[in-house]
């Protein structure tokens, strides 16, 4: 084999290590949208890890890392991903099959200082019901909404002026019962990034108040409380309900409910509802 022809195999050899090679790759847009992906044999371990389809191998978020980890990584496209492969599984706390929804709720995801954190208003003293209360924005849905998405976006703006094309929308968890037996209200998570409580522009008509608590603060077992009540019609009915306590205002009822199925669809791994419900005979 001559010395020209030898080089001229080598050159070859290393233009085929550099063929870009394809590969089919599920990724998640939204709740179901399918795509493919190429990409090339040189970035292929640069890539950030895209969400896989349910039905594909993937790494639980706790098993990489600490609980420190997964927290600051909680708003990441990874756990947002998973989190919405998670709610269509997580079961109903609405026995009324009949119900309609009514009302919707914007769950603010959030980062303080680079912190992430959830937002929650406290309900202004001028309002005819639950008055200075916990709660995220959130109210009736109007006809001329486009939906209950709509519907939390809309009232979020005119609570604390975060306008609806800066919210990253996640997706809305399962309908939950209000006092009204016929009617439900859905909650929809959507982040919207960064908050300077300064800049916000409160309703005074609705909001008295707006504060942060972290997820390492959520997470806390030290924070977290629950009640038992009966029902008051039939006290051989209870149900336990989750309580938060550690921040400047106790986050308990429908609130405390919305934030205990956040947790379980968010923070699985790190995060035992507290929910129950027993009728005794």
């Amino acid at each position: 084999m001559t010395t020209r022809l030898r080089r001229l195999m080598i050159r070859n050899h290393s233009f085929l290590q550099r063929v870009l090679v394809q590969h089919d790759r599920t990724l998640c847009f939204g709740n179901h949208n399918i795509s493919t992906h190429r990409e090339s044999i040189w970035n292929r371990n640069f890539k950030t890890k895209q969400c896989m389809g349910a039905n594909s191998s993937r790494r639980e978020l706790s098993t990489s890392f600490s609980k420190e980890t997964a927290i600051q990584n909680i708003l990441l496209e990874e756990n947002k991903c998973r989190t919405l492969e998670l709610i269509p599984k997580m079961r109903s706390i609405v026995t009324n099959t009949k119900a309609t929804v009514g009302a919707a709720v914007l769950v603010p995801l959030c980062t303080v200082n680079g912190v992430p954190s959830v937002l929650f208003t406290l309900r202004s003293s001028r309002l005819k019901n639950h008055r200075g209360e916990v709660s995220f924005p959130g109210g009736k849905q109007d006809r001329t909404d486009r939906d209950i998405i709509h519907t939390a976006l809309r009232e979020t703006e005119e609570e604390l002026g975060i306008p609806p094309s800066t919210v990253d929308v996640w997706g809305r968890l399962k309908p939950m019962p209000q006092r009204v037996a016929a009617s439900t209200v859905v909650a929809v998570l959507g982040n919207v990034g960064e908050v300077d409580l300064t800049k916000l522009k409160l309703s005074p008509r609705e909001v008295s108040a707006v504060f942060p608590l972290s997820f390492s603060h959520l997470l806390d077992p030290a924070h977290q409380r629950y009640t038992t009540m009966k029902q008051r019609h039939d006290t051989n009915f209870t149900y336990t309900l989750p309580v938060w306590l550690g921040g400047p205002h106790r986050i308990w009822g429908l609130t405390a409910i919305m934030l205990d199925q956040v947790l379980v669809a968010m923070a699985t791994d790190w995060y035992k509802s507290v929910l129950r419900s027993s009728a005794r005979r």
